[in-house]
């Protein structure tokens, strides 16, 4: 007698713990199904996005070689000499790194060009302003000691 009520009670336990967790489990399925719905991604457009930003990269890497040739050849430049020739090439180049911009729409990503233009265009009138001062200063001390040769 005391064993028939304890298989009873026993079964009746396990009966409600298989009812409590098929509930629980429909419950959570039911609920990260339609209720928790969980987000997912396209990962073509993020892959695209990522081979744009590598695109950018790797342009900018390759004006970024050609902007510290440029720089030399600014820096080797002779002012003193009439080079119109260089003078035009430079500024050519420095209106392609420029055009860059343009070339992708106004795209920010390649807003570096119209920077490294601006920067490279500053140095090389910054030189060329430097070495007529040096030319000029030469001139005004020649005709200087001229002038005091003449007082003597």
């Amino acid at each position: 007698m005391i064993t028939d009520s304890l298989n009873e009670f026993f079964w009746k336990k396990v009966k409600f713990i298989l009812l409590f967790l098929l509930c629980g489990t429909l419950l959570y399925i039911v609920s990260v199904r339609y209720i928790f719905v969980i987000p997912h991604s396209d990962n073509a457009e993020l892959l695209s996005a990522i081979r744009g930003y590598e695109d950018v990269l790797e342009e900018q890497s390759e004006k970024q070689k050609e902007i510290a040739e440029l720089f030399k050849k600014i820096e080797e430049m002779e002012f003193d000499i009439h080079q119109v020739q260089k003078q035009d090439e430079v500024t050519q180049r420095i209106s392609l790194i420029r055009r860059l911009y343009k070339d992708h729409d106004l795209n920010s990503k390649y807003k570096f060009s119209v920077i490294s233009a601006d920067l490279l265009t500053l140095y090389f009138n910054t030189k060329q302003e430097h070495s007529s001062l040096k030319k000029n200063k030469k001139l005004v001390e020649d005709n200087l000691m001229e002038c005091k040769a003449n007082l003597k």
